[in-house]
């Protein structure tokens, strides 16, 4: 996927803007930074949610405008923080919805959806829940169905915006080790993370977005080599090191 200088927001008003980066297969991406400054606004934009305001999204050298909606179903699949609500679902439905976009006229699933499915469960550790009610889990259960639904999808590029949402620490650090296993496979992951020790471990690059809409990208280790945290959430010194510190406990 490759951004070239992209600006994003609502009603004409830009939130982010002039972003340019090119981002390899199989490389994790997360985006990182105050609350409101535009992490959300920008993954729906790169995944077609939302129309930009400028600059143009390319999936290889396709603009993202110009592929139809069931091709670029195929590739990229998104986790969104808002909730769906399916009626008389099961988590084991939710998971298989994944496979649309593979589905002819009729909308049936072949052997081979079933068996992604059942891949994406047992990655996701969610077999004990696939025959229960979508509308009965809890929130953390509905959150590593949505996930299994996505990755189900079998797409090139996996966006997830804030996908350790709900979940416990456990299963954080479980979906930590899924998303390293699927960029080791050569899924591209971009994902906004309010954890930055999560970010720190996983990542590839971090994209910091600022509240003034400008963004840095750059590795982890840039990051806290270049001092960058303690301007991108207008930390004091005393803060800023116990950031440093944490983050280097956990790496």
């Amino acid at each position: 996927m490759r951004l070239d200088n992209v600006s994003v927001g609502y009603k004409k008003k830009i939130i982010v803007r002039d972003v340019s980066i090119e981002i390899s297969k199989g490389e994790i991406i997360s985006l990182i930074g105050p609350n409101g400054g535009g992490k959300s606004t920008l993954l729906k934009s790169i995944s077609g949610q939302l129309s930009l305001l400028g600059g143009s999204v390319y999936i290889g050298k396709d603009d993202i405008r110009e592929i139809p909606l069931k091709e670029m179903s195929k590739n990229l699949s998104i986790v969104t923080t808002e909730r769906i609500t399916p009626q008389l679902m099961t988590a084991g439905d939710v998971v298989l919805a994944g496979r649309l976009p593979y589905t002819e006229g009729f909308g049936l699933f072949s052997e081979n959806d079933k068996k992604e499915r059942d891949k994406a469960v047992k990655l996701m550790k969610i077999e004990p829940l696939t025959g229960k009610y979508f509308s009965d889990m809890s929130d953390g259960q509905k959150q590593r169905t949505l996930i299994a639904r996505a990755i189900c999808q079998t797409p090139d590029i996996l966006v997830m915006d804030e996908p350790t949402s709900y979940l416990d620490i456990r299963h954080r650090m479980e979906l930590m080790d899924v998303i390293k296993g699927l960029a080791g496979d050569g899924m591209t992951i971009i994902m906004s993370l309010h954890e930055l020790e999560l970010a720190m471990a996983v990542s590839d690059r971090l994209l910091l977005i600022y509240e003034d809409g400008n963004t840095v990208c750059e590795t982890p280790q840039n990051v806290i080599k270049k001092g960058l945290i303690k301007d991108l959430y207008d930390l004091d010194d005393k803060m800023y090191q116990k950031v440093l510190t944490y983050c280097s406990i956990v790496n």
